[in-house]
């Protein structure tokens, strides 16, 4: 699991290098002679990235409901939300109950699993480091979607 966590994450900061717009500085001119008047260096310039299509890597980051987020669910949550209590999480739908997709802002699982907005942090006393809220996040942002 932190073998996939890992890798998404640097996958994600390659890409995010890859498309990052380029400043182009020009070198100064060697002077050799005292100049008599000042020399002004040369302004840098910002070229932009050409869009670029996703590549297979950055596809491959795509956060899987089945083999992500589910077993996450099915480890932590199950024992305390599967069939008692008010917070039923034994499915993806039961799951869809508290996501708003594409809008982890506005979902109560990241309210829950961040602890905001009133709610307790869960799971209680043991909270996910951040790299599995953010991979969450993520699933919610791609749009929460059942793969």
């Amino acid at each position: 699991m932190k073998t996939k966590i890992y890798t998404l994450l640097i996958v994600a900061g390659l890409f995010l290098a890859a498309c990052a717009p380029a400043v182009v500085m020009e070198a100064e001119p060697v002077v050799t002679e005292q100049p008599t008047e000042a020399v002004v260096a040369p302004e840098p310039t910002t070229e932009i990235a050409p869009t670029v299509a996703p590549t297979e890597e950055v596809m491959a980051a795509e956060v899987s409901f089945s083999k992500d987020i589910w077993p996450v669910v099915e480890k932590f949550a199950l024992p305390t939300h599967g069939g008692r209590g008010g917070v039923f999480l034994e499915s993806y739908d039961d799951i869809m109950k508290y996501v708003v997709p594409g809008k982890p802002e506005e979902s109560v699982l990241m309210d829950a699993l961040n602890g905001t907005n009133g709610h307790p942090v869960m799971p209680p006393g043991n909270p996910f480091p951040q790299a599995t809220i953010q991979l969450f996040n993520d699933w919610i942002l791609q749009g929460a979607k059942n793969n």
